[in-house]
């Protein structure tokens, strides 16, 4: 055995060096230079081993897949990633908003006097304020009635020219009693004012003219019916900046006419309302509301008071009677001029 050890060492000694001989011989072997044939390929080409272009697996018996952009095939190119400013500009110029719409379709009513460029008006003779704006949302979470627009049109049903602080003032000018505010801590207490009659009127998609009472808009979310409680004024409050000490009215970030309880509301509903979205109490009246974007006038008449004194029936504001048609003048259609009809002349024989 011991005879044995040096031939079979010898033996993988002789194959190691033999491996390490193929391996450098194969390392150092030159490439083959490219020479191209007459039809312009190369060796390896005409041999078949180049891989086909576009990186398609070379199968002769599959067609030639058309590429994007490729005339011959009629295969459109990719689209573009990005816009260009032409096109974004031309988006935007086309975009008008309900705002907008609304300014450009509604006249002044009449017998009011313009407290705000917002489109906002006061009736003194009949004691009602009038606003104009337009319907933001009629289906999902509902938190407001109304807020000023580019506030709360997400969660709000109608979106309003005018900001809360304006309508504030303007039923104050009406003889509106302003209340207090919803309280939480240490109890719930609701809110407080005197009551407002909301009519919303508008037109429908054949130009018929409608006034409803606001609550028709509104429906209880355990039950399906419509809300009942009137809105009370409660006035909201102003808060102010302790850096820069200038106050601001808190209404005015979007909680004008309110479904749920907020502090800040200048209208609310008297009655506990939660503003949690899953246990909303109030939800829009879908199927009663008119597709969104609608321009439309809201007018808001307090209801008096019972320690009211007596008034001459002539004096009494009726809240019960919604507005007539005269509340919401159109503006007249854009008309061009007629061409100017010249003389005939006659002529002479």
């Amino acid at each position: 055995m011991k005879k044995r050890m040096p031939f079979v060492s010898a033996l993988f000694l002789m194959l190691f060096l033999t491996t390490c001989v193929s391996a450098n011989v194969a390392t150092a072997r030159p490439q083959q230079p490219r020479t191209s044939n007459a039809t312009g390929q190369t060796a390896s080409e005409a041999a078949g081993n180049t891989p086909p272009a576009n990186n398609q697996t070379a199968n002769p018996g599959l067609p030639e897949l058309p590429q994007p952009g490729d005339p011959d095939k009629n295969v459109p190119a990719e689209p573009q990633d990005t816009a260009t400013q032409e096109e974004i500009d031309a988006a935007q110029n086309a975009y008008i908003s309900p705002a907008t719409i609304t300014r450009r379709t509604l006249n002044p009513p009449p017998n009011g006097t313009p407290i705000s460029k917002n489109h906002l008006w006061v009736d003194a003779k009949n004691k009602r304020v009038i606003l104009d704006g337009y319907v933001a949302m009629t289906d999902g979470p509902l938190e407001m009635f109304a807020c000023p627009e580019g506030t709360k049109e997400h969660e709000s049903i109608i979106g309003t020219l005018a900001r809360s602080k304006e309508v504030h003032a303007a039923l104050l000018a009406v003889g509106t009693m302003r209340g207090t505010p919803v309280e939480f801590l240490p109890k719930f207490v609701p809110a407080t004012g005197q009551r407002v009659r909301l009519w919303v009127c508008y037109r429908d998609k054949d130009g018929e003219f409608k006034a409803v009472d606001g609550r028709r808009w509104v429906k209880k979310a355990s039950t399906g019916k419509q809300m009942e409680p009137d809105w009370v004024f409660s006035g909201s409050g102003f808060w102010k900046d302790p850096d820069s000490g200038k106050e601001f009215y808190r209404a005015d970030s979007g909680d004008m006419i309110c479904v749920s309880n907020f502090n800040s509301a200048m209208m609310d509903v008297p009655v506990a309302s939660s503003a949690e979205a899953g246990d909303l109490l109030f939800l829009p009246f879908t199927e009663r509301i008119p597709p969104q974007g609608t321009p439309l006038r809201l007018v808001l008449t307090p209801i008096p008071l019972h320690t009211d004194k007596p008034t001459k029936p002539e004096d009494k504001t009726d809240t019960t009677t919604p507005p007539d048609k005269s509340i919401m003048p159109l503006k007249d259609p854009i008309k061009t001029k007629p061409s100017p009809i010249k003389p005939k002349v006659k002529s002479q024989d």
